[in-house]
């Protein structure tokens, strides 16, 4: 029977051969305590980590390769041309980065022969270069703009008109220029600006009120058209902020010599002898009497005329009574002038004289 019945190998045994080890180690199982709910715990949250691992990896594979901004700069020109300001968006893949060791600003100064098809110009902003050619003309693209203001001496004037006629083909002239008497503004002015058979142009400011004028300007282009008036926000900021420094300039060197204005404006002219005297020579000689100086200050404080027949006072330019000068503040007093004039109404030889009071404000 043996040999005709062999034993099968063990692999194709069908039943567990309990041998006295293997019973043993059953045995020892079977006696084991029973594992404790912290321990299966410890697996569980070792399978949620390693499954939370697992998706994070597998998106920040899925994610898009960085972009990188390129500012490229404008190449610089010798001629007055419009500078565009370019920005291009391309995008660099992770391969390129690693191949390319040089920073992104040492590509950009390499010249570009062709941009990739996903690069895309965002943005585009024109804009026109200001060549400032004189403090008073400043040339905008192929408009040439300038502005007159009031604190321009003559020789500022000179300029402006050479300026202009050198960067265009128009002529440039003044009709009338007008200072104050002082020569600290310019109180009026009229310009005329013509092209030979062509465009002209003209404009008037100022009225000679012993005010400062109004800035004025225009502009003038090559195909010849132009625009003159009044300076305003249409001009280069750098014309605008120069017409409001002279503008305010001009007003304070008005404010501060208001009394010399003021005094030339209401003074007595024409023929006859006159005598100035200052009100601070006066106060601090108290009684000194002189009658060519027409009024003195007496041992009350006061300020009086040396005589009031054939007297008209004059305060400020108006005219008042003669009972109203011992009533003035010494203290304000500024100038007094004394103005003698012949009067033949009166009789031969005889003078009328004017006492012009000015005082500080």
């Amino acid at each position: 029977m043996k040999a005709l019945f062999p034993r099968e190998p063990a692999q194709f045994r069908f039943v567990n051969q309990f041998g006295p080890r293997f019973l043993k180690n059953r045995i020892q199982m079977m006696n084991r305590a029973t594992r404790s709910r912290r321990s299966w715990l410890v697996y569980v949250v070792l399978f949620a980590v390693t499954g939370l691992v697992t998706a994070v990896a597998a998106v920040e594979k899925q994610q898009k390769a960085p972009l990188t901004w390129i500012k490229k700069k404008p190449e610089a020109s010798s001629k007055p041309v419009a500078v565009h300001s370019v920005m291009i968006r391309q995008r660099h893949l992770v391969a390129d980065l690693e191949a390319v060791q040089k920073p992104v600003e040492e590509l950009v100064a390499k010249p570009v022969v062709s941009l990739p098809d996903s690069a895309q110009i965002l943005e585009e902003v024109p804009t026109v270069k200001i060549e400032k050619q004189s403090r008073y003309v400043a040339q905008k693209g192929k408009l040439v703009y300038w502005v007159i203001t009031p604190k321009m001496s003559f020789a500022d004037l000179t300029e402006l008109k050479q300026t202009i006629e050198k960067l265009t083909s128009f002529t440039f002239d003044y009709n009338r220029i007008t200072f104050d008497p002082f020569q600290v503004y310019i109180d009026a002015i009229a310009v005329k600006v013509h092209k030979e058979k062509g465009s002209a142009g003209s404009v008037y400011e100022g009225d000679e009120s012993d005010q400062p004028i109004k800035s004025i300007g225009g502009y003038l282009a090559e195909s010849g058209s132009l625009g003159m008036g009044l300076s305003s926000f249409g001009m280069p900021e750098s014309l605008q902020q120069l017409v409001k420094e002279d503008e305010k300039a001009a007003l304070g060197l008005v404010a501060e010599n208001w009394m010399a204005y003021l005094i030339h404006k209401n003074q007595k002219t024409g023929a006859g002898s006159s005598s100035t005297v200052k009100g601070s020579w006066l106060r601090e000689n108290p009684g000194r009497r002189n009658e060519n100086l027409g009024v003195f200050i007496n041992a009350s404080g006061q300020v009086q005329l040396y005589h009031t027949e054939r007297v008209t006072v004059l305060i400020n330019g108006k005219e008042m009574n003669a009972s109203e000068v011992p009533r003035l503040d010494p203290k304000q007093l500024h100038t007094v002038i004394v103005k003698d004039v012949s009067d033949e109404s009166a009789g031969p030889g005889r003078k009328k004289r004017y006492v012009q009071i000015f005082l500080n404000q």
